[in-house]
């Protein structure tokens, strides 16, 4: 495929998303309402019970989620009582999880199988985005997982045209469509989808490793930067004293490399509320409780103030 014919499908996809005609991907009809509900001050967890009921797939995900992220805790076995413990933000980044992973699926043997690995690398990013977000105390962990698992959207409605319009299309010509396009097509999506600017400023900037800013303060952009590096096999290799985000973060090089393991625990937990396996260094370690509350009890629904982070209170300690 020429880069003319690759530049044709990438304006085809923006100008279906500019004018509202995406025939592609759109985001599940529960998604938006979760996400219409949390952002009403006056929401109560009865509303989010009453929405998410009717879907058992996604109500025993919640409540999965909330049990693992409560380890060595008393076990919910609500879906009130799950969303009490998640959060309501927490509650959105699972639901846009369970939903979007019905979108990436193809018709083509190499476009299914190139989008199948983009779900599972956008979910360990989003792991390793909360984690990161974890010791930023500007920073919503939330909000760095939701961001690392979209920061790289713009793949999916790419893939999606190409398998009903190119379906013989090779590996490699996938994945250079891919790169070339993807960022522009996400930026476009996320805000077709009312996605807040800061996380669609992450679709357009988290490949730039010297991206400088005003202030010197770390960003979900700086996040999903690291994150994004941070996979397994690939941290040793990367120039992290060129990674202007490293700074931003207040890590150092040899923390990077060694992120993986020195935070493997907490990484689990984030994993495993996105349905991921366990880490390897994890794995040597579970005989000791990633999280330790003897006092935790069933919780009452959260407040308006409590509704962004209840999941703060969990992870406080790794601050």
């Amino acid at each position: 495929m020429s880069i003319e014919q690759q530049q044709s499908i990438a304006d085809e996809v923006l100008s279906a998303i500019e004018s509202g005609k995406l025939d592609l991907p759109t985001l599940p009809d529960v998604a938006i309402k979760i996400r219409k509900l949390i952002d009403d001050p006056n929401v109560s967890a009865e509303q989010l019970v009453n929405l998410l009921s009717g879907d058992p797939v996604i109500s025993a995900h919640i409540i999965k989620a909330a049990n693992s992220a409560a380890t060595g805790g008393v076990r919910v076995n609500t879906l009130r009582t799950a969303i009490a413990r998640l959060g309501y933000r927490m509650l959105h980044n699972l639901v846009i999880s369970v939903t979007m992973k019905k979108l990436f699926k193809a018709n083509s043997q190499v476009i299914d199988q190139h989008l199948k690995c983009l779900w599972e690398h956008s979910r360990v990013v989003a792991a390793n985005s909360f984690v990161l977000a974890l010791h930023q105390k500007h920073l919503k962990p939330e909000q760095a997982m939701l961001a690392g698992m979209v920061h790289n959207l713009g793949a999916l409605p790419l893939c999606i045209y190409a398998d009903r319009f190119h379906p013989g299309l090779e590996q490699a010509q996938l994945e250079q469509l891919v790169r070339r396009f993807s960022a522009r097509v996400g930026v476009a999506l996320l805000e077709n989808w009312h996605f807040p600017p800061d996380i669609v400023a992450v679709v357009a900037g988290y490949e730039n490793l010297q991206r400088t800013k005003a202030s010197g303060e770390a960003d979900y952009v700086d996040v999903v930067t690291i994150a994004n590096l941070l996979i397994a096999g690939s941290a040793k290799f990367v120039a992290w004293q060129n990674v202007s985000a490293v700074a931003r973060l207040g890590c150092n090089p040899d923390g990077c490399v060694n992120f993986l393991a020195d935070y493997a625990q907490q990484l689990d937990i984030a994993r495993e509320m996105l349905n991921l396996p366990k880490t390897q260094a994890a794995t040597a370690m579970l005989n000791e409780p990633a999280i330790s509350n003897p006092r935790r009890q069933e919780t009452a629904p959260p407040t308006p103030s409590e509704k962004t982070s209840r999941l703060g209170g969990f992870f406080g300690f790794f601050r």
